[in-house]
């Protein structure tokens, strides 16, 4: 095998991919807290508050969804072309050496 001038650690791309998918669902989940969170606080003014906060939180939460989403498919789209590009450049020097 030569030397190469690129080094992709494929391990790190799948566990990156896999943890963008587990923070993405923690954002997901969050739901639930806010629903809570607005059961819990008693004083009108301060359901307002919390009410406004929450709904600015909520669309904040989904853009940042959004983003970890195309990030991780960025990351899966880059692991899969350079798991692809090494089982064909493997299969390219196996033909070679015979």
């Amino acid at each position: 095998m030569s030397d190469s001038d690129l080094i992709v650690d494929i391990t790190l791309l799948r566990d990156t991919e896999k943890q963008l998918g587990l923070i993405q669902g923690e954002f997901q989940s969050i739901s639930g807290w806010e629903r809570e969170l607005r059961a819990s606080v008693g004083a009108e003014r301060m359901v307002k508050a919390m009410s406004e906060f929450v709904d600015n939180w909520d669309r904040h939460r989904r853009e940042i969804v959004e983003e970890i989403s195309e990030v991780g498919g960025w990351v899966g789209s880059a692991r899969r072309s350079f798991e692809k590009l090494d089982r064909e450049l493997t299969e390219k020097m196996k033909q070679e050496n015979h």
